[in-house]
């Protein structure tokens, strides 16, 4: 609830491929980027993406009304790759307007306001690592292109192998192959919101992180090494 003053600034963009637009600014009505929460370098940033296990892919039809799923995916710095059911609204949405939106986050839990001020209440609030990616999806129902994807996928995910390589021409995936579409996200611009109390002084933040660890919720122990990040990253810098 409690944060600084908003400023307009440019999106935190990866290095756009050739021909790609040059960036525009952003504004959102729902959620506000601030520059200290976005003071991330982009190899903390490549590690979180990739950490993930899940990622929101959410998608618009053609009235505007706007479609949520959870995938797997392999991020690729540029790009994100992952498939669909050929019977998902969602690829009927991309089919239409390939325009999208891929976003990764941890959410790391929320602190009372009497943590920070003993009686205003709008000290209140939540941390989490969040990563948007705006994008433009390339879709192929070619199965020698899906099961190559599927192949970097199973690397990703099941590194341990265990399994017969992914082929088109194995009966045993031309079924399944045949009900999937690769698709892969052009990564246009990129907004990083990482609310981890930078907006606190390091004594703050520091009482802050002994708090959480004292009371040991099952997502203090994270917050707190999130909220620690950010001092070792101001010491660095």
């Amino acid at each position: 609830m409690a944060s600084p003053p908003a400023r307009r600034r440019l999106c935190s963009c990866l290095a756009l491929p050739p021909g790609a637009p040059a960036c525009r600014r952003h504004y959102t009505p729902s959620v506000i980027y601030y520059d200290l929460y976005a003071n991330v370098p982009d190899t903390a940033i490549h590690a979180f993406v990739t950490a993930q296990r899940l990622g929101r892919l959410v998608t618009a039809d053609g009235d505007g009304q706007p479609h949520l799923g959870l995938f797997p995916f392999l991020f690729l710095g540029d790009r994100v790759e992952l498939h669909l059911n050929r019977a998902d609204e969602q690829l009927a949405d991309l089919q239409t307007n390939p325009r999208c939106v891929f976003e990764v986050d941890e959410v790391l839990g929320a602190i009372p306001s009497h943590w920070l001020d003993d009686a205003n209440a709008v000290f209140a609030t939540g941390y989490h690592r969040t990563v948007v990616f705006e994008c433009r999806a390339t879709l192929t129902d070619d199965a020698a292109v899906i099961a190559a994807q599927m192949q970097r996928l199973l690397a990703h995910y099941q590194p341990e192998g265990g399994h017969r390589p992914v082929a088109a021409g194995d009966p045993m995936y031309q079924r399944p192959l045949g009900m999937l579409t690769a698709v892969q996200l052009e990564v246009r611009a990129r907004k990083v919101k990482w609310k981890l109390a930078q907006n606190r002084d390091r004594a703050a933040r520091m009482a802050l992180i002994g708090k959480l660890r004292q009371r040991s919720r099952p997502e203090d122990a994270a917050a707190a090494d999130a909220l620690q990040w950010t001092l070792d990253h101001d010491a660095a810098n």
